[in-house]
């Protein structure tokens, strides 16, 4: 599992180009979103049955990239069930050429895997208790069609992803309507679930779980469908974000490899 090895780049490069690593086809019978409200509002209401339902179909495996970052200084990440689930070998990106081998706990019921290594970085802070408001901002960063990237959005509401195919889950989820991506990004999002979703503060949230292209959405996990993997316990200091900064943080993270690339391979 600690071994650095190197994947040859015909490989890597089909695994980009399939970048199955976000749910982007959200089914079209998913009940309309409410329209992104203009300022902060009334506090976010418990998850409840009559959420709309967000459904996706899981496809049979297929080698694909997302994101991770780092969660604990004992070398455990997070990233997304559906990135790294039925893959023959999973591994997080050092530098261009070098992949280090993780081992991979999946959720058996949220859309989160724990990915374990003996590479350490510093975890950026967490908060997974506070009260959400609708319309506050959130950011997301990662690797969206394998490039570094990221994208701004306002919390909408609850919703409830129903997952089906060669997995079932049923979970809470937050619903984000997108407010700005980084210069050039185009389409779809694949490749940035698994990233961490960051509020204002710059603390966790989140994590990318789905988006709606057509609706312009983005979903996360609810932020206590994290707390069995994050501990709040942290020393580490949190750097508040703006729309005027979020995307040199953005590059921060990924430079200081607190945000990694986590590619799958199936055989």
């Amino acid at each position: 599992m600690s071994s650095i090895f190197r994947i040859p780049d015909y490989v890597l490069y089909g695994a980009m180009v399939a970048l199955i690593v976000i749910y982007s086809n959200v089914a079209n019978d998913e009940q309309d979103a409410p329209q992104p409200p203009k300022n902060i509002g009334d506090l976010l209401p418990g998850d409840s049955p009559r959420d709309p339902d967000v459904l996706v179909n899981i496809a049979a495996p297929q080698s694909g990239v997302g994101t991770a970052f780092a969660i604990a200084q004992n070398g455990r990440w997070l990233t997304a069930r559906h990135v790294v689930d039925s893959c023959d070998q999973t591994a997080l990106r050092m530098s261009r050429e070098k992949f280090l081998p993780v081992k991979v706990t999946i959720s058996p019921d949220s859309d989160v895997a724990v990915l374990t290594s003996n590479w350490v970085r510093e975890p950026i802070r967490s908060d997974l208790y506070s009260p959400r408001h609708i319309g506050e901002t959130g950011f997301f960063f990662g690797f969206p069609q394998s490039r570094p990237g990221e994208v701004s959005g306002k919390l909408i509401g609850r919703g409830r992803m129903k997952v089906k195919g060669r997995y079932r889950t049923e979970e809470p989820i937050l619903a984000w309507a997108e407010t700005g991506r980084s210069r050039g990004l185009k389409g779809s999002l694949g490749g940035l679930s698994g990233g961490p979703v960051l509020d204002s503060d710059g603390e966790i949230i989140g994590l990318v779980s789905a988006e709606s292209l057509r609706r312009g959405r983005v979903y996360s996990v609810a932020p206590r469908n994290l707390r069995p993997y994050i501990t709040e316990d942290q020393a580490y200091e949190a750097r508040a974000i703006s729309r005027e900064t979020y995307g040199l943080q953005a590059d921060a993270y990924r430079r200081n490899r607190q945000i990694a690339q986590v590619v799958c391979l199936v055989q």
